[in-house]
């Protein structure tokens, strides 16, 4: 199984600033899935080349990490690849979207992410986002609502964190990388070790 880093938009160096950065800090293998840089004009004809690569590379059991536009994309590999876990980082994403139905995946938000709600605006100005019909949305913002059992919700801006993290890039912040890193790691272990063993046997 290979976990996938899949970066947003205006990523000058392929996303090494931001899920690039989780690399060392999740369990090998970790490869960095660059579109190179998208700007908001550019975005909704290059998403859909960009999907296109994606299903170049991704295989089935593979895991999916990605943050805001790269969110988007994630779930259009996830119609087409069967995943083993995705993780969503302040998506730019619909809340209702709707996953697989048997697909573990865990939305890290919080209330402050203003980004993802300048997203949705972004998507009823633009008729198509290259992937499907108006996708973008505030999931990062407020979750994911579509009431699906195996996706979860985890607000990173409540007061019960010792790295309470605030923001739409919040979590690749010096302070706050190895926490959430650490959280993810153990969320991908639980979720994707017994889909693996049902494969090999």
């Amino acid at each position: 199984m290979t976990t996938w880093l899949i970066h947003g938009i205006n990523a000058t160096n392929g996303g090494m600033d931001s899920v690039g950065r989780l690399t060392p800090l999740l369990a090998p293998p970790v490869k960095v899935a660059s579109y190179g840089y998208v700007g908001p004009v550019t975005l909704p004809c290059k998403n859909g080349k960009a999907l296109d690569k994606l299903l170049l590379r991704i295989k089935p059991g593979d895991a999916l990490v990605a943050h805001s536009n790269g969110c988007l994309l994630a779930w259009g590999v996830a119609q087409k690849v069967e995943l083993s876990a995705v993780i969503c980082i302040n998506p730019a994403l619909r809340r209702d979207a709707e996953w697989p139905e048997d697909l573990p995946v865990l939305c890290l938000a919080n209330r402050t992410d203003w980004v993802v709600s300048l997203g949705r605006l972004w998507g009823r100005l633009y008729r198509s986002d290259g992937i499907k019909l108006q996708g973008w949305g505030a999931a990062g913002r407020y979750g994911f609502d579509s009431g699906q059992p195996k996706v979860q919700n985890l607000f990173t801006d409540d007061k019960k964190w010792e790295f309470l993290t605030k923001g739409h890039s919040g979590v690749f912040k010096d302070d706050s990388i190895r926490y959430w890193a650490a959280w993810m790691r153990m969320w991908l272990d639980r979720k994707t070790a017994p889909r693996q063993k049902g494969r090999l046997t």
